[in-house]
């Protein structure tokens, strides 16, 4: 994919060698730019999500090396949750004063997963993503706001789960199409192929869907395709508008993994690949940052432009990186505060977007009819 020549604050060849070659010196300079232009967009926010983290199956037709969260078979604790169970999640989650429910699943594992077509048959569904949208609009009629991670998805699909969905999401993960080549972390994965997730986000786009992508650091990239990348996000977005936020995510390895601790980056290469991201992006998305996966180094990402954390839960684990707990709310609260800054939990859908253009019907009546957002778009208490 061919890339613009020059951005406003950082050239291409610039942006590349920032990520292995700038001495002390540049990287102070450039995290200045970021977070500049973080404050003017956020005024001194910093925002998260309350939520409850709904996994609807383990089980997906892709195998990346580096997958934590994919389970082979049933057997492993792979079937479907059922609507029993996730009810009385959501009536958890309301009692907790919960907007947001993260309704995530592996990529349409009914196409190569037998027990998966048939636990679908079985319960009168033709696809996971018919499973997803039922769930859904069970979580709108108890308050809750679905946010939906499922993986590639045709027009089709999108405007289904637009319905009852207040955002959702997809990780580009990274542009480049190498890393789906024999032996590469990709290569038997055939939704991870850039072509087929950056269709996805444009569709996305053309519904006027507000979402979520992002980039995972860590699995064999290199600093000119992280680049790439980044300013391939930033075209889709100035075509469409859409996309709220992007997340900057280092790989993480647990027993699931096939990829081991050698992947691992430094908080200060990941700390540069937020700072770009912040001067490459449009300066209306937010980047965000998992708190969970920095724990320590809080202050550093939010002086290099972050101005988001992220959803986190008070009693369901992140299932990407499970061994990795949330904090605890008040105590990044008091982080944010010491910096300077103020923590405000926001909706699923950031404020800009609750309008009739992006949101369909169900999905504002259910912020309306739960008094779920104060005047200024964020999280009402």
């Amino acid at each position: 994919m061919s890339l613009h020549q020059t951005e406003p604050q950082i050239r291409i060849s610039k942006a590349i060698d920032f990520l292995t070659d700038a001495d002390q010196e540049e990287v102070q300079l450039r995290e200045r730019q970021a977070f500049r232009k973080a404050q003017r967009a956020f005024l001194g926010k910093i925002t998260f999500t309350s939520n409850v983290f709904l996994p609807l199956t383990f089980l997906c037709r892709n195998k990346c090396t580096y997958c934590g969260y994919r389970r082979s078979s049933v057997s492993l604790g792979a079937e479907y949750v059922p609507k029993n169970k996730i009810k009385n999640l959501f009536e958890r989650a309301k009692q907790s004063s919960i907007s947001e429910v993260l309704i995530t699943m592996g990529e349409k594992p009914e196409l190569v997963h037998s027990e998966a077509k048939k636990w679908l048959n079985n319960h009168s569904y033709d696809s996971t993503v018919d499973y997803a949208f039922d769930i859904a609009e069970l979580a709108l009629k108890q308050g809750l706001l679905p946010h939906i991670n499922a993986g590639v998805l045709s027009s089709e699909e999108l405007q289904i789960l637009k319905e009852v969905s207040a955002s959702m999401g997809l990780m580009l993960e990274n542009i480049s199409s190498r890393l789906c080549m024999a032996k590469m972390p990709h290569a038997e994965s055939p939704g991870k192929h850039p072509k087929i997730r950056l269709d996805t986000i444009k569709s996305a786009g053309r519904l006027s869907i507000p979402f979520t992508s992002g980039l995972l650091i860590g699995i064999g990239e290199s600093p000119k395709e992280i680049v790439s990348s980044l300013y391939s996000l930033s075209s889709m977005h100035r075509k469409f508008q859409h996309i709220q936020e992007i997340i900057i995510q280092a790989f993480q390895p647990n027993e699931q993994s096939k990829m081991d601790y050698e992947h691992l980056v430094s908080i200060e290469y990941l700390k540069r690949v937020v700072i770009l991201a912040k001067l490459i992006l449009p300066e209306d998305i937010s980047v965000q940052i998992p708190p969970n996966l920095i724990e320590g180094c809080e202050i550093d990402f939010m002086q290099a432009g972050i101005s988001d954390w992220g959803g986190i839960s008070p009693f369901t684990k992140d299932y990407i990186n499970p061994h990795h707990p949330w904090p605890r709310i008040d105590e990044l609260r008091r982080k944010v505060n010491h910096f300077g800054f103020e923590l405000v939990e926001r909706l699923p859908v950031y404020p800009q977007y609750i309008n009739s253009k992006w949101l369909s019907s169900k999905v504002e009546d259910t912020i309306h009819r739960f008094h779920l957002c104060s005047k200024d778009g964020y999280r009402k208490r």
